[in-house]
């Protein structure tokens, strides 16, 4: 027992500090996408996006759960170890020790929810291990790598990849990646075997020229959406650098455009030049502007119908136009991206406002469809010329803001604003050049007395949830908080020094002394700076590297404050966080790779490639779970395995001895949806709040500068606080209950978000939400604290003290309202006592009996969280097409719609009524749940009135139905609407048609009774008279040849059969005597003379042999 414990001992990790530090630069995550038939070697783009191919193998899948022969696209994800000694014998010992990494595939929300389904969606699957197919002699000389499939979704451009092992074997820091190698890039092709750029040739590599001592420039993206981003500002070249990954890996493009000069008197020119200065990325397009001109250009990426718009060329937009500057607008919304052009020359104070709704390739300005962009010409003014503001005298003397009211006394220095920044979460605006002035009304402005006058800011990079940079013109980095006055400079300051020190204590490469910053932008992971080094032997490389904020304040503020008073509380933990996918609306599949029966446990390609179907299955059964009626299991993988259930102990029976085809195991419980993802502890990304929804949370604050001596500990409360901001307090209410732990020296701090039910109306499930959000910040009496970032902070160090959550208020994505057809029928049978399915059933689309009262009922179904209730709220319902076949079907107009469903209608056209009393919104009924029953009526002059019946069964008619609580129901945000097609059958004919009916009916069965009474009546005497005249005819007969004796008879018999007769031999007499049987008369020639004087016997039997036999 006590080696046992020994051996546990042994098997437990160091302390989690140390163990990070040891570990953190021995071994980390990366990932490559791989291609089926090149497992394991390079890496691919993903480019191509056709249809997917069929692989023979899944038709042999005949005794594995869930073969189905369905058709996939092989294109996997790499996940590997990037380890500074040894890799292979690392990924080696980590596999023998049961190290798996769990990869989590994120898809973004597209920008156009009209065209795509507007939800997120993420998929978690398990790493298979897989030996690369080499040169290798052994199995311990080969390569091993862990492969998981890499799947597509429809819209989706953007696919966040994160890696985490399964805490078993070799322990390794979790890794992030955005968009690495996972981005689909729609502006390159295959031709001849090759990748290149459509929008230009891949130029030569980059050069010293190209980025020393050149001006940094802003990457300006849609936030979140852009696949590709671009960079400009190459000196004298029309050159841009491109990358799919983040700037992970990069590109230099030589941009296939005409450089022209069109300086004139109205547009002058200081110089010309081929450089490209302002490049914004969208989802599906680039723009650009050389000197005054504007191009974009449109990738190519799919639409449902597998048809590109894509560009051939780069196009010029805003012709004979003098475009001074491109400004981006980086937050799409109501499912559009936007962009604005500034106007110079003789046109100085206009602007252009351009709207991205497609991906079109062809037109110009102005007209419907050109480029997508709806560009609008406004009048306004240029920022710059806003100079008659001057500052404040006394600002900077130990003053962090100054409140602009009006009364102040100025100086005669000129303010020169560059430009504007607005979040549109927290309705803050910069107006930022020479000074900062931010507002959060849009009217009174606040004054950052830190910033220096003398310097003047070129661009501004925000994330969007609290935290902003900017850089100056001689390329100072600074960083502001969201919701304080403190500007803080990160470069240069005392903080990076500190910071550059350690580095290179370490050997780091990060940071050299001879580099040039190139950007700052914000991406998922933080700030990030691209720079361009050049190490002592004079190399130079382009590199992309997370800027530790927390760690440049942090060695900032211990260079001038004591170590124990860095933060008012010792130690900040969130608790209470509610279970996070109710909230962020993520819905999450889980995938694991079959079990192998080798007992290596190495993976093959059959195997990798079952793993990659059962993956797009799963995938796919998700997109296609939009039917109307609900199953009765609110799960989109019920229908897969509801069949393979049962056999479920034979597929592992088989599998255990070896018997399973392709050598694997498909456990049904892998493949799946999650539901209740576990707490995390940390606020998620943003929230979404329906109407009325409650979302709550508690901190924990353990404060180090108040003892328990002397009964102290009741100062806690007084030492820390909590302070809470709404940027829209009339939409989102808050509370904040204290209460005080003296046994911890501590304090929890209750806060409950509550939407107010007022500010939004009713909208479609994740369409056209309101941004807001909530600022909440800790501190002591003294000040608020705002150390770093936020709570969910991306960077190294943990936050503290300041966070931001991003809100939507609306009907947030993965609802869904769905008929009831369970509930439907138990209820409908209860209330008519019966139920009369159809003559053929279709148990997907049960009947329902044209005399009963129909009761509807409906389902909300939550997509995410795996909900499924009934709809309680008001309605309407019409119907909007039908038909007497699923083929037959055609949609109404409006007016016909009206006509069939209004109550108000008097052109007697009603399909149904309303049974009992109900109210009218819009000329229509309102209905609601339980109470409202439906009589159907297809009156005279409806399309279901008078239907001809098409066999000996009543009329059927398919009704189209649209069930909608837009305008009618206040308990929601959401605007849901169904449309169903519902077969009612047992319609009743017209009056004429019955009529008609009824009398050839009659008709039909009073000649039937005719004709038996007739029967019965005269057959029996006409049956008599003809046996009378057969009897008396026999006896004429009889009479006339009785005078011809027996011995003639023989003898006329013997001398006509007798073979003395010419053909009427042997063979003929067989074919009499076979006649004779035929005819069930007995043939005995011999006895013939028993019968005196019967030549009619002959006769007969004659009668039945043609004559030329």
């Amino acid at each position: 027992m006590a080696r046992l414990f020994g051996l546990l001992l042994l098997l437990l990790p160091p302390p989690p500090v140390l163990l990070w530090a040891q570990l953190e630069d021995k071994c980390r995550w990366n990932v490559v996408l791989n291609k089926y038939r090149s497992l394991g070697k390079g890496s691919e783009k993903f480019v191509e996006q056709l249809p997917i191919s069929l692989v023979e193998l899944f038709r042999n899948m005949k005794d594995l759960p869930g073969g189905s022969g369905q058709a996939h696209r092989l294109v996997s994800v790499t996940p590997s170890l990037a380890c500074s000694q040894n890799p292979e014998a690392f990924v080696r010992g980590g596999f023998l020790k049961g190290l798996v990494p769990i990869v989590l595939v994120t898809f973004s929300a597209p920008v156009n929810f009209r065209k795509w389904k507007s939800e997120r969606l993420q998929i978690e699957m398990e790493g298979a291990p897989f030996l690369s197919q080499g040169t290798c002699m052994t199995e311990e000389g080969c390569i091993l790598n862990w492969f998981t499939p890499m799947p597509m979704k429809n819209g989706s451009l953007v696919m966040e990849v994160e890696i985490k092992s399964n805490r078993l074997g070799e322990l390794i820091r979790n890794a992030r990646w955005v968009g690495f190698l996972v981005n689909i890039n729609g502006f390159m092709k295959r031709e001849k075997g090759k990748l290149i750029f459509t929008l230009g040739a891949q130029a030569r590599g980059i050069t010293h020229r190209d980025f020393i001592n050149t001006a940094s420039r802003p990457v300006w993206s849609t936030v979140g959406q852009a696949p590709v981003l671009i960079l400009g500002g190459i000196p004298d070249e029309k050159m841009i650098l491109i990358s799919d990954s983040g700037f992970d890996d990069f590109t230099l493009v030589e941009l296939n455009i005409d450089s022209c000069w069109l300086g004139s008197l109205e547009c002058s020119q200081d110089q010309f030049t081929a450089s490209i200065f302002d490049t914004i990325s969208t989802e599906s397009t680039l723009f650009i502007r050389q000197n005054q001109l504007i191009y974009y250009f449109t990738g190519n990426y799919f639409n449902k119908d597998l048809k590109s718009h894509s560009s051939s060329n780069w196009v010029r937009v805003l012709h004979n136009r003098c475009i001074k500057k491109l400004c981006p607008v980086e937050i799409h919304s109501n499912g559009s991206e936007y962009l604005m052009a500034l106007s110079g020359g003789n046109e100085e104070g206009f602007f252009y406002f351009g709207t991205i709704t497609g991906s079109w390739s062809a037109g110009g300005l102005g007209k419907k469809r050109g480029a997508g962009l709806g560009v609008g010409q406004g009048q306004g003014r240029e920022m710059g010329e806003f100079t008659a503001a001057v500052l404040d005298p006394w600002a900077g003397k130990d003053m962090d803001f100054v409140m602009l009211l009006g009364m102040e006394t100025y100086t005669d220095y000129p303010l020169v604003p560059k430009g504007l920044f607005h979040n549109p979460f927290s309705k803050l605006l910069f107006i930022w050049g020479n000074a900062i002035l931010q507002s959060y009304d849009y009217k009174n402005f606040i004054y950052l007395a830190e910033f220096p006058k003398e310097s003047v800011i070129k661009y501004m990079t925000s994330s969007y949830r609290g935290e902003v940079a900017c850089v100056t013109e001689t390329e100072e980095i600074w960083f502001i908080v969201e919701g304080s006055f403190k500007v803080y400079q990160l470069y240069p300051s005392e903080g990076w020094n500190i910071l550059f020190a350690l580095s290179h204590m370490e050997a780091s490469s990060l940071y050299l002394h001879n580099e040039t910053s190139i950007s700052i932008f914000y991406d998922s992971m933080g700030l990030q700076q691209l720079v361009y080094q050049v190490d002592d032997q004079g190399e130079g490389r382009l590199l992309k590297r997370l800027l530790p904020v927390n760690e440049i304040l942090v060695y900032q503020l211990k260079s001038t404050l004591n170590y124990r008073n860095l933060c008012p509380f010792q130690m900040m933990q969130l608790e209470d966080l509610p279970a996070p996918q109710k909230y962020t609306r993520l819905e999450i599949y889980h995938a694991e790779p079959p079990i192998i029966s080798a007992e290596s446990g190495y993976h093959t390609k059959v195997s990798l490639a079952l793993y990659q179907g059962l993956v797009h299955h799963l995938l796919w059964l998700h997109s296609k779970y939009n039917k109307p009626y609900a199953d009765p299991v609110h799960d989109p993988t019920w229908r897969w395995w509801r069949n393979d259930k049962q056999h479920k102990a034979f597929y592992y029976y088989q599998a255990s001895n070896f018997q399973s085809a392709f050598g694997v195991y498909i456990n049904m419980n892998s493949y799946g949806k999650d539901y209740t993802k576990r707490t995390t502890y940390l606020f998620p990304d943003y929230i979404y709040l329906d109407k009325g929804t409650i979302y709550s949370f508690s901190i924990y604050l353990s404060s180090r500068l108040i003892t328990r001596r002397g009964g102290q500990a009741y100062r806690v409360s007084k030492e820390l606080r909590l302070a809470v901001t709404l940027t829209h307090p009339g939409c989102v209410s808050v509370r904040v209950k204290e209460q005080n732990i003296m046994s911890q020296n501590g304090i929890l701090f209750k806060v409950i978000l509550k939407d107010r039910l007022v500010c939004f109306d009713q909208g479609i499930s994740g369409h056209n939400l309101m941004k807001t959000s909530v600022l909440i910040k800790v501190g002591d009496r003294k000040g608020l604290l705002i150390l770093s970032s936020s709570l969910f902070s991306f960077s190294p160090l943990p936050a503290q003290g300041n966070t931001m959550i991003p809100m939507f208020i609306g009907c947030p994505p993965g609802k869904r309202l769905a008929f009831d057809i369970t509930a439907t029928l138990k209820y409908n049978k209860e209330e008519n006592k019966r139920y009369f399915d159809c003559v053929h059933p279709d148990p997907e689309m049960p009947c329902f009996l044209f005399s009963d009262v129909f009761f509807p009922f409906f389902l909300i179904q939550d997509m995410v969280t795996g909900e499924s209730g009934s709809f309680n709220g008001s309605y309407i319902l019409k119907v909007i097409g039908g038909g007497t076949s699923l083929d037959d079907i055609v949609d109404y107009s409006e007016a016909d719609i009206f006509r069939y469903n209004s109550p108000e209608d008097n052109t007697n056209s009603l399909i149904w009524i309303v049974k009992s009393n109900s109210t009218v919104s819009q000329s229509f009924s309102i209905l609601r749940h339980n109470t409202s029953g439906i009589e159907w009526l297809c009156l005279e002059n409806s399309p279901c009135y008078d239907i001809v019946p098409k066999n000996i069964y009543s009329p059927d008619f398919y009704f189209k139905v649209m069930v909608s609580n837009r305008g009618v129901d206040k308990s929601t945000y959401c605007d849901y609407q169904v449309i169903f097609l519902l077969h009612v059958h047992g319609l009743p004919l017209s009056s004429n048609r019955a009529l008609l009916y009824l009398l050839l009916s009659m008709t039909i069965y009073l000649a039937i009774v005719f004709l038996y009474v007739l029967y019965c009546i005269i057959f029996t005497p006409l049956k008599k008279c003809w046996n009378n005249f057969k009897w008396k005819f026999n006896n004429l007969i009889n009479t006339g040849e009785a005078g011809i004796s027996c011995s003639e008879a023989r003898s006329l018999s013997k001398g006509w059969l007798g073979a003395s007769q010419p053909g009427l031999g042997t063979g003929m007499r067989n074919k009499i005597e076979k006649r004779a049987r035929a005819a069930e008369l007995h043939w005995e020639p011999n006895s013939l003379g028993s019968f005196p004087c019967k030549i009619f016997y002959f006769r007969h039997i004659i009668q039945h042999v043609s004559p030329q036999q």
